[in-house]
Order: C-alpha cells, then structure tokens, then sequence
C-alpha cells in the first residue's frame, strides 16, 4: 500500500515538474532569441551562428528553474490531492502527512543533485566553451556584418563605411568612439580586420587618416593624423554578453577561490565578499530546491486550489519572496554588514524553518 502510494505521488511529482520546466525553459529560450538578435545587430555575427551557444547557457537558467519548477511541482501536487478529497481519503486510511513526505524528500534530493551538477560542472563548462569559441564566431565574420553607407554599432564603436572591398578591406572610414572618458572622430582611407589568434583579439587596423580628440570645454578639438593606426575589438567579451546571468555565475570553483584570493590581496574587498558569496550559492541555490520542495507539500494542502494556473501564481510569487530576500541579504554582506556564507544559506535556513512550521501545522489537522 505505501509504495503504492509512494509511486503515486512521485508520478504526480514529476508531469508537474517536467511542464513547469518545458514552460520556463521555452519563456527563456524566447528570451534568449531576442538578446541574439540584439547582440547580432550590434556585431553583425550572424543570428544562427549566436544560435548555437544557446544549448551551453541553459544550465544558467537550471540553477534557478529547478528550485521553482520543484515548488510549483509539489504545490500542485498537493493541492490537486486536497481538491480531489484524496488527502482526506489517505488520513482516513490512517496515513500521515509525515508518511506522504517520503517521496517528496526523494524528488526534491534529485532535483537538488540536478542543480548541484548543473552549477558546479555544467556551468563552468558551458562558459569555457563560451568564452573559446567567441574568438573563432566573431573571426569567421569577415567584416562583421558592415553595411556600406549606413552608420553601424560595432560593440562600442559608431562606424560609418562608404565602400566594402573583398568582403574585409574597407574604403573610407568614419568612427566615433564614445567608449572613454576622451571621446574621438577617426576617419581613415582604408581599413582592415586582423586576427591575433595569441590574445584571442580581433583589431581593426586603419590607414591615412586623423583623430579628432574632443577637450573637456567641448567647444574646440586637437587633430593628430597617422599612416596606421590599430583598435582592439574585444571580442572575447562581445559573446559573453548573451548569457543571462552575472560574470562569476559562469565561473568554476577553482576559478572562484583564486578570484577570491587575488581581490583580497589587492583590497578589494567589495569584490571578494561578492565572490565569496557566489562560491556558497554554488551549493544554496541547489539546497533551495531541496527544501522548497519540502514546503510546497503543506502550501499546497493548506492552498487547496481548484485551479493549477492558480497555484503556479502561488509558487511564483514565493520564489519572489525568496528572491528578493535573498538578494537583501546578499546586498548587507557585500556592504559588510553580515558575514557572506549567511548571506548565501540564510534564506534557504529561513525557508527550512517555514517548511518545519507549515507541515507542523497542517499534520495537527
């Protein structure tokens, strides 16, 4: 009777889960198409050649989506058992809320260890795999997408090109370079991309032309004229922009502690306590789906929704709470206030002690 029951409810568990994820992983998916398309249009790399780095940023978006899609899993779950009178059914059998728990602690320990891999192997795979093939992406754009006659943003650059020859040279070149504090004009006869397959670097290499250097009263201007004259494109940095989440979301562990290490010897204290908070979070944010888990089972029975968009509402605006307390407490331990490894797990404690009180409760009844 009990495995029954216990295959029951994991059954349950996992077609609600596995639509909630298809859910939020088709709305980031869309999401992602329309950075792509952005980040095309400001690079001029081709849209299906971003494409391809879709697959390697997913597990960014799994460290977040799993904790919720278990939540929503479990809320509905219950909810649909309390509505359908099924709890009442099973209390009546003799059968806890303590006995239902069992296969909700087993599908939450899974979707914790899903997470955990997620965060701490596929992510840093996915962007070292980023950051090596942005170089060859945006080297096999010949010219960078360039239209002729037409002002185009390239990364951080305004440039104007009257004529494109051999699909790299091009003819007369106006720029405008906003990127620093000392903004210039560059004009230039000729221009040409060059690769630097050593740095990983795309430069644009200009010849004949003069730099117009704005002065800070903004009313007149110093001109220097060169015969050649290179600017660094970073391209590296150029793709990476299409991941959805923060820098050190992407980076490893080991790469964590050394970042941790050298911001602490150069003083960088801000730096290193925002580190060290992402280092925890690489194992919190998977516990959070542990112990969400754990609590949608009494929210759910408590809730008794009729309807499961309802309950999707519930779930989302819990993950919205615990969001953004998270995010208080991340703010007080990077300013100082709180130490960062309670910054990381204090939410996930608070949610813990939330789920202890809801199933206290609803058992008593």
């Amino acid at each position: 009777m009990t495995k029954i029951l216990d295959r029951y409810i994991l059954r349950e568990l996992t077609i609600a889960f596995m639509l909630s994820i298809a859910v939020l992983l088709s709305a980031f998916l869309m999401q992602q198409m329309m950075k792509f398309s952005r980040l095309s249009a400001d690079t001029g790399i081709s849209f299906f050649g971003l494409v391809k780095f879709a697959p390697f940023i997913i597990p960014l978006f799994l460290v977040l989506a799993i904790p919720l899609s278990v939540l929503i899993s479990s809320i509905l779950t219950f909810s649909r058992l309390s509505t359908d009178h099924e709890i009442t059914a099973m209390r009546s059998a003799g059968i806890s809320l303590y006995r239902m728990l069992p296969p909700v602690l087993i599908f939450s320990l899974i979707a914790f260890l899903l997470a955990l891999l997620s965060s701490t192997v596929l992510q840093p795979m996915g962007n070292r795999y980023i950051r090596l093939q942005s170089y060859e992406a945006l080297k096999s754009e010949r010219n960078l997408g360039l239209q002729e006659g037409v002002f185009n943003n390239l990364f951080n650059l305004l440039v104007y090109v009257k004529k494109v020859e051999e699909a790299d040279t091009l003819n007369d070149v106006l720029i405008s370079d906003r990127s620093s504090k000392d903004s210039k004009i560059i004009t230039a006869r000729r221009g040409k991309f060059l690769n630097d397959p050593s740095t990983a670097n795309i430069f644009l290499k200009l010849e004949n032309g003069r730099i117009y250097f704005e002065l800070e009263d903004r009313e007149r201007y110093q001109m220097a004229s060169f015969s050649t004259y290179y600017i660094r494109l970073d391209a590296a940095n150029s793709i990476e922009r299409v991941r959805l989440f923060k820098d050190v979301w992407g980076i490893g562990l080991g790469e964590l502690r050394k970042k941790m290490k050298e911001d602490l010897d150069q003083g960088k204290y801000r730096e290193y306590r925002r580190a060290m908070i992402e280092f925890h979070k690489k194992f919190s944010l998977p516990a959070a789906a542990l112990v969400l888990g754990i609590l949608g089972a009494p929210v759910g029975i408590l809730s008794k929704f009729s309807s499961r968009f309802a309950g999707f509402i519930v779930s989302i605006a819990i993950v919205f709470c615990y969001y953004v307390i998270d995010s208080g407490f991340e703010i007080l331990a990077v300013e100082g206030f709180i130490h960062p490894f309670w910054a990381a797990w204090a939410t996930v404690a608070v949610s813990l002690m939330l789920a202890g009180f809801s199933i206290a409760v609803v058992a008593r009844k």
